[in-house]
């Protein structure tokens, strides 16, 4: 596991984050749910890569990390599962709840003067894009301060040479877990799981039974390389862009649109 402690705002020093915030006064908001991402992966993906995509962006241009808001649109039954693994959704919001819970989040960063607030979403539907978004606008208006909301998946370049996106525990998500958490991994046991019904080999999956996992098949294509070519690359992007809105280069949008990324698309 990388080590982003420098960054990390639960574990800093009252004048270490004031001296992080003179230097630059961005403060990201990594959120994701708490749900089923495979028998390899930990319940939190979702969060805990965007916390390490949050955290890589703020160690190459500034500003501070909050902990992860384990938080999830994941509607109101006991949460998605194959066969056998159901009922390990746990804090499913709706867009409101969640709205407002970013809101007042947001609220008392603003009031503690940080100037660029950045949420990003781990859990890559639009309806929790556009909660965290709104959320951090409303805390926003009338004050000096600037912010938005996106998913991770909206930063992915593409083509033919990364021929992998945002999935659901698949490879991109299993290379991120593998980069940022890779102890608590375990690709033995999905490869069990999986030569038992003679579907190792398979090349993508289609979120069916009985592996639950929608994406290129991880035992064949996940990585800690991979992940870590992820995790930097949108980490890159967040973290310009970040800088842009701080320094006046870029408004936010008023409402959250995924062409604010500026995504290039396939490059080759």
């Amino acid at each position: 596991m990388k080590t982003y402690t420098p960054v990390q705002y639960e574990l800093l020093r009252p004048s270490e984050v004031k001296s992080l915030q003179e230097q630059c006064p961005v403060v990201y908001i990594p959120v994701g749910s708490l749900e089923w991402h495979g028998v390899q992966n930990p319940l939190g993906t979702d969060g805990l890569k965007a916390h390490a995509i949050c955290c890589e962006a703020a160690l190459r241009y500034g500003g501070v990390v909050l902990p992860t808001l384990f938080l999830g649109i994941l509607g109101d039954s006991r949460g998605w599962g194959p066969e056998g693994w159901s009922g390990y959704t746990v804090t499913a919001h709706d867009q409101a709840s969640m709205e407002d819970t970013i809101f007042r989040t947001a609220r008392g960063l603003v009031a503690n003067d940080w100037k660029v607030l950045v949420g990003v979403t781990g859990h890559d539907i639009e309806p929790q894009r556009d909660a965290i978004h709104n959320g951090i606008q409303r805390a926003c208006e009338g004050t000096n301060a600037k912010g938005f909301g996106i998913t991770e998946g909206e930063n992915w370049k593409g083509g033919t040479s990364m021929k992998y996106s945002m999935d659901h525990a698949g490879a991109w998500e299993t290379s991120a877990m593998l980069y940022a958490h890779q102890q608590r991994v375990c690709l033995d046991e999905l490869r069990e799981q999986m030569e038992a019904v003679d579907r190792a080999d398979v090349g993508t999956m289609q979120m069916k039974e009985p592996e639950g996992i929608g994406g290129w098949n991880p035992l064949k294509y996940a990585s800690a390389k991979l992940g870590q070519e992820i995790v930097e690359f949108c980490a890159e992007r967040i973290g310009k862009k970040a800088t842009d809105v701080l320094e006046g280069r870029v408004q936010p949008l008023e409402q959250a649109d995924r062409a604010f990324m500026d995504n290039p698309g396939p490059t080759d």
